[in-house]
């Protein structure tokens, strides 16, 4: 399995059926999976975009960006 997969598949995991909405730090995420954050970076936008049904809210510094 490939590590873009597993990573994808962590994420759904995350969900549970009364969450509608998860919060994850994408350098603790890179350190789980020992990859670089532009992995987690490059899975969260294509596999969890708005076509799919997702929203994903990026927080840097404090700020939010959409």
């Amino acid at each position: 399995m490939r590590m873009s997969d597993m990573i994808e598949d962590f994420i759904k995991d995350l969900f549970s059926d009364e969450e509608d909405f998860i919060e994850i730090q994408r350098n603790d995420l890179a350190q789980y999976f020992n990859c670089v954050p532009s992995q987690i970076n490059y899975v969260i936008s294509t596999r969890f975009n708005p076509s799919q049904g997702y929203y994903v809210e990026s927080k840097r510094g404090g700020r939010r960006t959409y």
